[in-house]
């Protein structure tokens, strides 16, 4: 990555608001206006990301993957479970790869749940290292993220960067620029 947090600010300052004047509003910022239009422009081809997909699926044929996109985010995400029938009794861990629509740069993180009757419950976004039993998916994912899209990893040290940026309700000095590059809500995921 030759992008440095200077330079990521920089770019996020384009698509973000550094005041929380329009939280209470109706009126839509400059700044949203062109996050919205690169969404827009991102969902007209999506073909990069279904070759994502498709190549997750075919390299992890026993995992269940999905995926969401918000666009008062910063790029889509691509989630891959644990199969169906590995889920221990007491905790889970889901690994996360964000693509950012602002920058050529993705970030790989875990979602751990408590597993109660039978569902997943209680999420919190982890950037630790993922269990063993998730580091071949972690690992398969970052690989596909890079050859499929050409993005270099941003380093974790850079996305905790505090950011003075407005991100959904998230504002300074919580926001940071993971937050801004990729999703202001980590742990929620389908």
């Amino acid at each position: 990555m030759n992008l440095s947090k200077e330079d990521l600010l920089d770019i996020a300052r384009k698509y973000y608001d550094s005041t929380n004047k329009f939280h209470f509003t109706t009126e839509t910022s400059p700044e949203t206006q062109r996050l919205h239009a690169l969404w827009a422009q991102w969902t007209a081809d999506m073909s990069s990301w279904y070759a994502l997909r498709d190549k997750l699926s075919s390299e992890l044929p026993n995992h269940i993957t999905g995926e969401t996109y918000p666009t008062n985010d910063g790029g889509p995400r691509c989630m891959v479970y644990p199969p169906k029938e590995s889920i221990p009794p007491t905790s889970d861990w889901v690994v996360v790869g964000c693509v950012s629509l602002l920058a050529p740069v993705y970030f790989v993180y875990g979602v751990k749940y408590e597993y109660i009757d039978g569902r997943l419950q209680n999420p919190k976004a982890s950037f630790e290292p993922p269990p063993p039993s998730m580091a071949l998916p972690a690992r398969v994912l970052a690989r596909t993220i890079e050859a499929t899209f050409g993005y270099s990893a941003l380093p974790r040290e850079i996305a905790e960067t505090p950011a003075p940026l407005f991100a959904g309700w998230l504002e300074p000095p919580q926001t940071t620029i993971f937050h801004v590059l990729f999703t202001n809500d980590p742990s929620n995921i389908p």
